[in-house]
């Protein structure tokens, strides 16, 4: 059985050596996060876990966490990536989410696509799959969500067309990861993080990784210490990576935020339906955690959305899931980073973790819902005109000024509410 070795006091050296002496093999290390990976029989395992400083679990398995495509009226559809359009145009220059680079931890990116060329600034490929290529089709949609680009007219882009991707590729072409991949896939990013650091970059640089984004979940076994959530808590606490994880589509039973979106520290984000109402999609995971936790964190669009496709450079494809709210959450941290930058200097920081400390003021639910943080919609959905119309410095009369002509487009009326009135 394979294992992954998490190191609690002692250096990894020291833990290689530990197993190497109970007759490990195939062992693989992380250069930044104190885990190794390696094969061994039930006894070498009991006798290895015997040491101080030693945390031994058995590799888990993880899925790209989508639902089957599902065929939506087209003007639902369009109307969403149109409110991205108008809320970024409303502004001069308008907003595009330059600066930003998301780390996509997914099945690999179909990168020739028209909304994707020139997206991908850097790949890696920790899966026994031969390329960086999306065979599977869930990484592509994940990228387009986030930062899909346009380069013609009356072609679709995501939530920050300005914004670049790191392929990171953690899924194989079956659709499945292990904790191994999807660690040495953070540890990676990691690297990334303190290379650009080392060579003096800014946080806007390309090669500057900002978010880690995983559109992907395994059960929740309420687990401190599991392999990925350390992994995950390092890699937010020691380098500054805002990570982002879909809440899962096992609702709408409690207890059912996978993992890694479990982790306290990690961004959980789970799905409302792409209409008018704040209504939670009812195959969206709620909390709490198998160890009380309240899960998710926000909610955000994921439901009959369209995306681009892995078959095709010109090909778009519907479908739903919190696989694609938690994209949006990401590539929204561009456009939020963005004006704010404009408004206070290029060193003016935003990271998801640290905003959830104010989330109740800038967040929306249904009257219906508790006012603090619940198991369903969290904080709620985030209010980004409001946001956004805030750090720029537009008054209550231009955020209703942005409302009034949004409303034309005739869809998501009360969604339309968050750019009136909460400044």
């Amino acid at each position: 059985m394979r294992y992954s070795i998490i190191s609690k006091g002692l250096s990894l050296p020291q833990i290689e050596a530990e197993a190497l002496k109970v007759g490990a093999k195939g062992i693989t290390k992380t250069k930044l996060l104190s885990q190794i990976f390696c094969e061994m029989d039930e006894g070498q395992a009991t006798q290895l876990s015997r040491i101080p400083g030693v945390v031994l679990k058995p590799i888990k398995d993880y899925k790209s966490d989508q639902m089957v495509a599902v065929a939506p009226a087209a003007e639902t559809v369009e109307t969403l990536w149109d409110v991205f359009f108008l809320l970024r145009s409303y502004f001069t220059p308008p907003l595009t989410g330059a600066g930003l680079t998301v780390a996509v931890l997914d099945s690999g990116i179909h990168k020739s696509h028209e909304s994707l060329r020139d997206k991908v600034v850097y790949e890696s490929n920790f899966t026994s799959s031969p390329t960086f290529d999306d065979i599977f089709g869930h990484g592509t949609q994940v990228a387009f969500v986030a930062a899909g680009g346009v380069h013609a007219p009356n072609q679709k882009a995501g939530v920050s067309p300005g914004a670049k991707v790191f392929n990171i590729k953690v899924i194989d072409d079956d659709g499945n990861g292990t904790d191994e991949s999807i660690i040495l896939g953070i540890d990676k990013v990691c690297e990334l993080v303190e290379t650009a650091q080392r060579n003096n970059l800014l946080p806007t640089d390309n090669m500057y990784p900002n978010v880690i984004n995983f559109s992907l979940g395994g059960e929740d076994d309420g687990d401190s210490d599991n392999p990925l959530r350390s992994a995950c808590r390092q890699a937010s606490k020691d380098y500054g990576l805002d990570v982002v994880a879909a809440a899962g589509n096992s609702g709408p039973k409690m207890t059912t935020v996978m993992l890694p979106a479990c982790e306290p520290e990690i961004i959980a984000v789970g799905a409302i339906e792409t209409t008018g109402e704040l209504t939670v999609w009812e195959k969206s995971s709620r909390g709490p955690t198998v160890q009380g936790d309240t899960k998710p964190d926000f909610v955000l669009w994921g439901t009959n959305m369209e995306m681009a496709s892995h078959k095709a450079d010109d090909e778009y494809l519907f479908k739903s899931g919190t696989s694609f709210a938690a994209p949006i959450l990401s590539g929204l941290t561009g456009l939020i980073w963005e004006s704010g930058r404009r408004a206070y200097g290029e060193s003016w920081p935003f990271r998801w973790v640290s905003a959830r400390e104010f989330a109740p003021y800038f967040c929306l639910k249904p009257q219906a819902a508790p006012l603090k943080k619940d198991n369903t919609y969290g904080f709620g959905l985030p209010a980004m005109g409001t946001m956004i119309g805030s750090l720029t410095g537009i008054g209550t009369s231009g955020t209703a000024e942005m409302t009034n002509g949004m409303l034309s487009i005739g869809m998501l009326g009360m969604v339309m509410n968050m750019f009136r009135g909460m400044i």
